[in-house]
């Protein structure tokens, strides 16, 4: 509830795939718990235009996805998009380098914050 900070006026995007545990913890279960909704998009291939279209189309609150995936978004000119809706943006697994944290905070104001944990430990 602190990290991922979900109310059940919220929706959550998490971009991760069905296949790891990621999307289990951040589709699922935290919504869930927290009563939130789950925004759930088709994405084949990871697209940074998609991602900047989808977050100014929707009325998404919370944004979860990979460091990587940040890196490729701040390298897309995000100056054409407004995300009205968008609070509160996450990201976890390896560590996101300052200058991608801080090319999102310029293009969206906000921060992005980082969780750690293993899949096998996340429950505790």
């Amino acid at each position: 509830r602190r990290w991922i900070d979900l109310t059940p006026s919220d929706i959550m995007w998490n971009t991760s795939d069905t296949g790891w545990a990621k999307s289990a913890w951040g589709s699922v279960f935290a919504p869930w718990i927290c009563g939130s909704c789950v925004f759930v998009h088709h994405m084949p291939q990871f697209k940074p235009a998609v991602i900047g279209e989808t977050l100014s189309r929707y009325p998404i609150t919370t944004f979860c996805t990979a460091p990587t995936a940040y890196c490729m978004l701040v390298q897309h000119d995000l100056s054409s998009y407004k995300f009205m809706s968008l609070k509160h943006c996450i990201s976890g697994g390896e560590p996101l380098n300052p200058e991608v944290m801080a090319k999102w905070k310029i293009h969206t104001g906000l921060d992005i914050h980082e969780g750690y944990g293993q899949t096998e430990t996340v429950c505790l």
